[in-house]
């Protein structure tokens, strides 16, 4: 072989849109070495030469950027030209499926912060300050590999001052694809209710709107997000008004830890979060005694207040026009601009159509948003956080599956119906789509398609098998089926608390057998029911069996969005005192339509407006100071099969106590109890006998704080490993993680 000695090094993950080449760059000046570093699809190539060269790769394969997670690292020697230095070269666009990792949206970073309140800085107060280590990526994103010119803001030529940035390995700017500034970046333009554009400055006039009690639509990352002052309740129920959301919790967002402190419970974990590169919408609990009062109509009926801190640079500019203003801590809502569960809003073609003139003011800029993304949420736990949405700042981040489930055969996962994503699986990898939400409309397909189209080009994982849900009416499984039929390969249908249970595995690693619990409002059962609380055994081999489940009860109308929690409490209480049903319906084992029954019964919720409301106002009730259960042991009958666990003794107790005027927060109090003690018995004495030590939870239901806290206690100290979702989220978002892992491993002669 002719040519220099070299070592070549192809490092694959999240490694592109981060700073990954000029840390390379700095690292191999400093180790005295000659080469190359490009992005590729294949991932970042680097070519080194000199005598340190396995130190320097040593160094980097060990010591990373922080943002970067590399999933491989393979060296090889070869022999190139001689080189005379270390340069960072142009990146290569290849025909090869794409090993490295599209990098979500980036919190503003502290030395962009400082940046922005530096007044002599040319970016003081400038929307659209960026680094290597912040900044927008994913929605920005069209092609690989990640290159200015493959994104939205190839339109905005950078001028000399940026240019020298760009350029500049010693800068953090250096091959920050975004980077602008105020001469040659995006620019903010300000609408009035007519669509028409208001001369005066964009950000104060939208500051000065907020601060009388307006609703203003701004233009955030991902998509259009609706705004106003949070502690004016007018401004509040007209917002709400406006998204068409009579009670759902709204987001918050504040620009400084301090003021969520006057409003909400703080941890050190919290903290953490919130302050996090992915910055979500973090699920805190409220003060019993505020130091700043909210308008009561933010969150009502229940303990938690989503919040999150600004996480764009427009949002701390806005945030300080409107300190200035009101000399006080502003905190504002900040919420989606959809309605229901339309997708999110990201031009002003769409914002126009779906509201018309309803807002006082529009914020936007001409910097095109490639790919919608709405707000993550989250919340805090022990040992993980658990995800409730997963989206800005965690997708397109891939699930890394364990090599036992390595996914063998490609597969597309559509999900489920609500809280809709899918999942693009190949080998180690399981790329989740942002959270779409509901299917029941042609944007939201349309968002699923163009988002889908995307992800397989980045990728380049060409679907070999299609996963849906076992149900026949869900739109996505006649999604499912159109995609399938049109790519010509088979359709695999998996049951719905099966892929629950198996998202877990995949998260875990965990080969099997356990011993899982899917607990739920509703999902299509192989028995033509509809279940939502089942124990499950999973074997090595992913075959399964219903082991127990809630004892059935019958619904005329097994309604989900919204459930009426008052005629479910009508119906199973009058079964549970032994009155057959007055008219044919649905059988189901749903945990959460018991708890909307027990809401409606106890006097809590009567009537929801969406889904999930009466179960949250039942755990807002909760009296934490209450031991009682209602639980006994007679409520678990073993002799079935499968095993049942008998709802009505707990309807019946607390129709009894109810009626004895014994204080709402106690029963519900003692119905968490006895349903966490219910279930956590039933699991022992079913892993028992199949001597099954690892438990998993999943399904919306375990979202519920308390009823999962005191369960997971109680195994555990029983000795079991408990196991939930931390990557995916335990709802109906995870659904399709749990698909791909079955579709992909599953043999099919």
């Amino acid at each position: 072989m002719r040519g220099a000695v070299s070592y070549q090094a192809i490092v694959t993950g999240q490694v592109q849109g981060l700073g990954f080449r000029p840390f390379v760059y700095r690292l191999a000046q400093q180790f005295g070495l000659a080469g190359t570093v490009a992005n590729t699809r294949r991932g970042v190539v680097i070519i080194v030469q000199g005598r340190r060269a396995r130190q320097f790769l040593d160094r980097l394969r060990d010591h990373p950027p922080a943002l970067s997670r590399i999933t491989s690292f393979k060296v090889t020697v070869t022999r190139s030209r001689a080189y005379r230095a270390f340069a960072i070269i142009g990146s290569r666009a290849e025909a090869a499926r794409a090993s490295v990792d599209v990098l979500p949206d980036l919190a503003l970073c502290n030395d962009c912060r400082a940046d922005m309140l530096e007044r002599p800085n040319r970016r003081y107060e400038y929307p659209f300050t960026n680094c290597t280590q912040c900044g927008p990526r994913y929605t920005i994103i069209e092609s690989l590999p990640y290159d200015r010119p493959a994104t939205t803001m190839r339109g905005f030529r950078m001028c000399a001052c940026c240019r020298r940035e760009y350029e500049n390995p010693s800068n953090r700017r250096f091959h920050a694809q975004p980077n602008a500034c105020p001469a040659c970046g995006p620019k903010l333009t300000l609408l009035d209710r007519s669509g028409k554009v208001v001369h005066a400055d964009p950000l104060a006039a939208t500051a000065a709107a907020i601060a009388r009690g307006g609703v203003v639509a701004v233009k955030s990352l991902g998509g259009f997000q609706l705004a106003c002052d949070a502690t004016n309740p007018r401004a509040v129920v007209r917002l709400r008004r406006l998204k068409d959301r009579p009670s759902k919790p709204l987001a918050l967002m504040c620009d400084r830890l301090a003021d969520i402190r006057m409003f909400a419970r703080v941890s050190q974990a919290d903290a953490k979060l919130l302050s996090s590169p992915a910055a979500p919408i973090v699920l805190l609990p409220k003060l019993s005694r505020p130091g700043l009062a909210l308008a009561d109509s933010v969150a009502q009926r229940n303990s938690r207040l989503g919040v999150m801190l600004a996480y764009t640079p427009l949002h701390l500019v806005l945030f300080r026009r409107i300190r200035r203003l009101s000399n006080r801590a502003p905190v504002l809502v900040m919420t989606s601009a959809n309605r229901r569960d339309d997708p999110i809003t990201i031009s002003e073609d769409e914002l126009a159509s779906r509201f018309g003139r309803a807002f006082d003011l529009v914020l936007t800029h001409n910097r095109p948003i490639a790919n919608r993304c709405d707000d993550s949420v989250v919340l805090s736990s022990t040992p993980a956080i658990i995800m409730v949405r997963r989206a800005r700042g965690f997708a397109p981040t891939p699930v890394r599956l364990a090599r036992v489930f390595h996914v063998k055969h490609p597969v597309l996962a559509v999900g489920a119906d609500l809280k809709t994503a899918f999942a693009l699986a190949q080998g180690e990898r399981v790329f989740l789509s942002p959270h779409i939400g509901s299917l029941d409309s042609p944007e939201a397909e349309a968002f699923f398609l163009d988002t889908l189209g995307r992800y397989t080009s980045w990728t380049g994982i060409k679907p070999a098998r299609v996963a849906c849900d076992l149900h026949p009416d869900y739109r996505s499984t006649r999604l499912a089926e159109r995609i399938a039929h049109r790519l010509g390969i088979p359709l695999i249908r998996v049951q719905h608390h099966f892929a629950h249970i198996a998202s877990v595995l995949a998260e875990h690693g965990l080969a099997g057998p356990v011993l899982g619990i899917a607990a739920d409002g509703a999902g299509y059962g192989t028995d033509g029911n509809i279940w939502g609380c089942e124990l499950l055994s999973v074997e090595r081999d992913l075959s399964w069996t219903r082991l127990g489940h809630l004892g059935y009860l019958r619904l005329k109308n097994l309604g989900v969005d919204p459930a009426d929690p008052d005629q479910v409490g009508r119906e199973y209480l009058s079964q549970a005192k032994g009155a057959r049903p007055a008219v044919s319906g649905i059988l189901t084992s749903s945990l959460g339509r018991l708890f909307d029954a027990v809401a409606a019964i106890s006097g809590v919720c009567r009537t929801a407006t969406f889904d999930g409301e009466a179960p949250m106002a039942l755990e807002n009730a909760v009296d934490p100071r209450e031991r009682g259960s209602y639980f006994v042991d007679g409520d678990i009958d073993l002799a079935l099969s499968p095993a049942v666990f008998r709802p009505e003794p707990l309807l019946l107790a607390v129709s009894r106590e109810t009626r004895r005027g014994v204080d709402p927060a106690v029963v519900a109090a003692r119905f968490h109890h006895a349903v966490a003690d219910g279930l956590a018995r039933f699991a022992h004495e079913l892993a028992r006998q199949r001597g099954l030590r690892s438990l998993c939870l999943s399904g919306g239901v375990w979202q519920n704080s308390t009823l999962r806290s005191r369960a997971a206690a109680r195994l555990c100290r029983l000795g079991y490993s408990v196991f939930t979702n931390a990557d995916a989220p335990m709802n109906d978002g995870g659904i399709a993680l749990g698909q791909a892992l079955v579709a992909g491993c599953l043999r099919i002669d």
